[in-house]
């Protein structure tokens, strides 16, 4: 996310040649970041930070339980700070390990983002609402998952309340968030193995479609392939848009967008 002052980066779990050669491939670099915003105590959230605070001398801010063996600001949920003339707000979201959502906002539009989750409860909507710009976690197929190579125990964690969402799931929260003002919604985190993103982007576009929120664009966001840029604050100017991709065998391989 970025602004006039300056970018910020939502968790940093690859190394930093790796961030920085997929910055470029948006038009950015690392001296285009200014600060980390941590959601997550996990190395695949987090592994990259140690070399970007040493190397790159930037600001980590994270809710408590999450950054502070990083050196992390600490902010605590529902309280705000204000990082690069943003500002950025973390919430707690249901999850098997201390995890957040976070808001940034400019004081006019806002975007949210949340990952990591098993249910978009009540509170976490509350959250997210009013925010132009969405990334949500949509995380597996239920079917996939019923039938895929996982064991029992792993399919229960991933489908429990403090798991992950399902493409169901993120579905009937984009519904919800939807009269809000949402414009864009990128789903995310999706699984090589129990999902897709034609399956995802098909199961969440359809739920929108039929509440009459068809104009509200899908996108998945894969990972090794930068998403395009969102202007938020712009008025919608096209139809709803998503990825176009190959079969579930090519579920990594972007091909274009329509």
């Amino acid at each position: 996310m970025e602004t006039d002052s300056g970018g910020l980066l939502v968790d940093a779990g690859l190394p930093p040649r790796r961030i920085g050669a997929l910055l470029a491939r948006i038009g950015r670099n690392l001296t285009d970041v200014k600060a980390v915003l941590l959601t997550h105590g996990h190395t695949d959230h987090t592994c990259g930070v140690p070399s970007l605070v040493r190397e790159r001398d930037m600001e980590v801010f994270a809710a408590p339980g999450v950054g502070e063996s990083l050196g992390a600001n600490t902010v605590a949920p529902g309280a705000s700070c204000t990082v690069g003339g943003l500002k950025v707000t973390f919430f707690e979201v249901p999850h098997d390990s201390m995890t957040y959502g976070v808001r940034v906002s400019d004081g006019g539009s806002a975007v949210a983002m949340a990952t990591d989750l098993g249910e978009a409860s009540v509170e976490v909507l509350r959250s997210m609402r009013g925010a132009e710009a969405v990334v949500l976690e949509a995380n597996h197929d239920t079917d996939w998952l019923r039938r895929g190579p996982y064991s029992a125990n792993l399919k229960r964690r991933i489908s429990s309340s403090r798991g992950h969402l399902s493409n169901r799931q993120a579905a009937d929260a984009a519904v919800a968030l939807a009269p809000h003002g949402l414009k864009d919604l990128i789903i995310a985190h999706l699984s090589k193995t129990n999902n897709s993103p034609t399956r995802a982007c098909g199961t969440v576009s359809g739920a929108l479609r039929e509440a009459g929120h068809g104009g509200v664009r899908v996108r998945a966001a894969i990972a090794g392939h930068p998403t395009p840029w969102i202007e938020v604050g712009t008025p919608l100017r096209v139809p709803e848009h998503v990825y176009r991709y190959g079969g579930r065998g090519a579920a990594g391989q972007l091909f274009g967008i329509e």
